[in-house]
């Protein structure tokens, strides 16, 4: 294991942890107060870059010996890496919800992408975990994730989404389409290009909460039901946590 293999809750992972918060924080500072303008350019630039970045990981990915012994006995699949899982679908919505101010979009993108991202550089699977940081496949990972965090709280602190209680029953709908539409997606994947797609886990997985669900409701799509309940209990906390926030920014400067 050389000085640049990055393990979950050591060394240069807690770094990367802290770089992503700190990129976050100086966006915040050194764009606010500036014009609309200058912060959608900017919002939208790091979008596409982070997208060019996630298509040079995944076909990266189709000459890494480890991963396609791995995940690919019978040979890589290109139709089994779009970007449609829960995280990384919001490559794509973050400057669309931008561009079209759409508030259910900029909604779910900003309770799920910093979330979702999160929780894949928090919890790796072992093939992401114990390399190098500068090998593509742990590169790409990573830093495509670390965006995505940024990316997501950047709706927030640059002024284009402020939580709000009464969007969530509009994002629980937006979160329910998409869970559908992946499904569907999967379903015709499945039948014709790719019998292993499983984009947002429709089909269940073995992560965590999502391992659980499945024991309880084992049937693909339908076991997820429990999720929205989850994830309106958690933007309910951040809905007060940010009106907290902005009361207590109101206090000081009265």
């Amino acid at each position: 294991m050389n000085e640049f293999s990055i393990t979950p809750f050591r060394g240069l992972h807690l770094l990367l942890l802290l770089l992503t918060a700190a990129a976050a924080l100086l966006v915040f500072l050194l764009l606010r107060g500036k014009p609309e303008a200058r912060r959608f350019r900017f919002l939208i630039g790091v979008c596409l870059f982070n997208l060019a970045l996630f298509t040079a990981y995944k076909l990266s990915l189709s000459m890494d010996a480890a991963y396609i012994r791995a995940y690919y006995p019978n040979g890589f699949n290109i139709f089994n890496e779009l970007p449609l899982h829960l995280c990384n679908i919001n490559l794509f919505l973050i400057p669309l919800g931008v561009w079209k101010r759409n508030r259910s979009i900029m909604g779910f993108s900003f309770f799920v992408a910093p979330l979702g991202a999160l929780m894949a550089l928090l919890f790796p699977e072992p093939l992401f975990s114990g390399f190098s940081l500068f090998l593509p496949r742990i590169f790409g990972y990573y830093v495509t994730h670390a965006i995505l965090v940024v990316c997501g709280l950047s709706l927030a602190t640059l002024g284009f989404y402020r939580p709000d209680p009464k969007d969530i029953p509009r994002i629980l709908k937006t979160f329910g389409l998409l869970a559908v539409g992946a499904h569907l997606i999967n379903l015709l994947l499945r039948l014709t290009l790719c019998p292993e797609a499983n984009y947002f886990f429709t089909y269940g997985a073995e992560i965590g909460v999502i391992k659980l669900f499945w024991r309880i409701i084992p049937a693909p799509l339908l076991y997820g039901l429990p999720a929205p309940l989850i994830l309106a209990g958690y933007m309910y906390a951040v809905c007060a946590l940010s009106r907290l926030t902005q009361r207590a920014e109101e206090v000081s400067f009265s």
